[in-house]
């Protein structure tokens, strides 16, 4: 035991400020949320954001959970908009002092590697389902327990009884048939709680410095959690160490006393009776795993700041940077009042940027930190309109696409005016004409009670918008018949473009070059387009 204990603090040790690489079933570990989802009327990250902001990516940089309900219990957090500030500082006081007592959060991690297998992630099937197999009659198979052993007893006093006993054991056989493929499945929930509550009893009896609520809680339910703990035991027995004998004996006892069913039906009447106890229980220890988590996480990162919330609907930002770009470049934005639009060529990193503000939004709202030095942001609810592809299967372009996903945009900004819309090349599936005008149109209305953070190549735009947008771009460099992007981002409209430029570097024709030169003043000149 010591040399096992010895061997998870060193594994604990090698890993702590390291991103760690390993599968993740995002079916089981999305479980939790998705369960919790259908529930709740809170606000939480639609799919469509979670994926256009690559979250699962996030999720899995910032995921070093030992258990899966941490993992689980974590993909919840980010998830979740916490309207009430003073959660989210209880939330990152508990990260920044698990952050610093390397004690205490190896103490709480050694109490978690028996929730770090497979079978943890079924325990919240059983405390957040409504519909487990409750039998509201179940004592009737008390009663044919009880018959099976009275009946084989009184044998020896009348021979009939033979007949009464093998009539109750072939009842009790065909019973256990029946309702023993209706519970089984349910066996490794039980497991999985089981193995639950004995790390929550392991974690009350840690001693801390500090009175932290999730310890705490543990603290007081001990007794609750010993008694559970016992009651439950029996459908978790590990049959694996068993020899042949001891699994015949156990057989013979499921199929004619029925003790697997008597035993899981009384377990389902103590989780029913104790639901809100053993969820309080799932979420402190998850929520501790999950704490220690980003606190690993947080120890890589250069830089993070907590975030100062505002009414003014004011977003300012130093050294923002994106959490799943090596060597990211920061940039540095402020007093951003309204909405803005973002200029520039082809991986200038306009699309990025805007992810990185919509990440940063929800990373404060989530978790309470921001990849900055400073931010200060409105509370907004994100949503994108980045990934759209053609969907071929229901004969849908990308335009019809795009179109959908903005007209959600329009019926939520009617509702409410906190949200953030994030637009990847507004109509950029149709002509010039119409996609100027339909841009202009969705965009001014968008705009009345809510922010837009849009990327176009549309320079037109900056005219049109100029009363209701601010102006950002990004642009490439060329320097000395070299060019490359910074990353930066600059206030105002977009420059004249260095399109025809590199052309000339890639050593295209001197005659193509010359006549693209010659289109491009021609245009100006007739003002079918503009280039500020």
């Amino acid at each position: 035991m010591f040399l096992l204990k010895k061997k998870r603090i060193k594994y604990l040790r090698d890993r702590w400020g390291k991103q760690v690489d390993k599968y993740r079933n995002y079916d089981f570990i999305s479980s939790y949320y998705n369960l919790l989802r259908e529930k709740s009327d809170e606000e939480f990250v639609d799919d469509k954001t979670w994926s256009d902001l690559d979250f699962d990516s996030l999720f899995a940089k910032m995921d070093r959970n030992i258990s899966g309900i941490g993992q689980q219990y974590l993909y919840y957090l980010l998830h979740k908009y916490e309207s009430d500030e003073s959660v989210l500082k209880n939330r990152f006081a508990l990260v920044s002092y698990l952050k610093k007592n390397k004690e205490l959060r190896e103490n709480i991690q050694l109490n978690l590697f028996n929730l770090s297998g497979t079978a943890s992630y079924f325990a919240v099937y059983l405390i957040l389902s409504d519909n487990l197999p409750n039998l509201k009659y179940y004592r009737i198979f008390y009663l044919c327990s009880i018959l099976s052993i009275a009946s084989t007893l009184l044998i020896s006093v009348n021979g009939i009884f033979l007949f009464v006993s093998l009539a109750v054991l072939l009842t009790n056989l065909i019973l256990s048939k029946i309702f023993s493929k209706k519970i089984y499945e349910y066996f490794m929930g039980f497991s999985s709680l089981n193995s639950l509550i004995s790390s929550a009893i392991s974690i009350g009896k840690i001693k801390t410095n500090l009175k932290i609520d999730e310890i705490e809680y543990l603290k007081q339910k001990r007794n609750l959690l010993k008694s559970l703990n016992k009651k439950i035991g029996y459908l978790v027995i590990d049959k694996s160490s068993m020899n042949e004998f001891a699994l015949i004996v156990i057989e013979y006892l499921n199929m004619f006393l029925l003790f697997d069913i008597i035993t899981y039906y009384r377990s389902v009447n103590l989780l029913l009776k104790n639901k809100a106890d053993i969820r309080s229980t799932f979420e402190n220890v998850a929520g501790l795993d999950s704490a220690i988590s980003i606190a690993s996480y947080l120890e890589e990162i250069p830089f993070y700041s907590t975030p100062t919330f505002n009414s003014s609907g004011i977003i300012s930002f130093q050294d923002l940077f994106h959490p799943l770009i090596k060597n990211a470049v920061p940039n540095t934005v402020e007093n951003i009042k309204s909405s803005v639009l973002i200029t520039g060529s082809n991986m200038s990193g306009k699309t990025t940027f805007m992810k990185t503000v919509g990440i940063n939004i929800i990373l404060s709202q989530t978790m309470y930190f921001s990849l900055a030095n400073e931010f200060v942001t409105p509370k907004l609810k994100v949503k994108s309109s980045i990934r759209r592809n053609d969907n071929l299967e229901e004969g849908q372009s990308y335009f019809f696409t795009e179109i959908e996903s903005l007209n959600i945009f329009i019926k939520l900004s009617k509702q409410k005016n906190d949200y953030l819309f994030l637009i990847d090349e507004i109509f950029r599936g149709t002509n010039t004409v119409e996609r100027l005008a339909s841009s202009t149109a969705v965009l001014k209305y968008l705009d009345i009670n809510n922010k837009v953070f849009v990327t176009t190549h549309d320079i037109e735009l900056h005219d049109l918008l100029e009363q209701n947008f601010e102006m950002y771009h990004f642009s490439e460099q060329v320097e000395n018949n070299k060019f490359f992007f910074n990353y930066k981002i600059k206030k105002g409209p977009c420059s004249s473009g260095n399109a025809i430029k590199l052309l000339e570097i890639m050593n295209y024709p001197d005659s193509v070059i010359n006549e693209a030169n010659s289109i491009v003043k021609e245009l100006l000149l007739r003002g079918s387009l503009t280039c500020k």
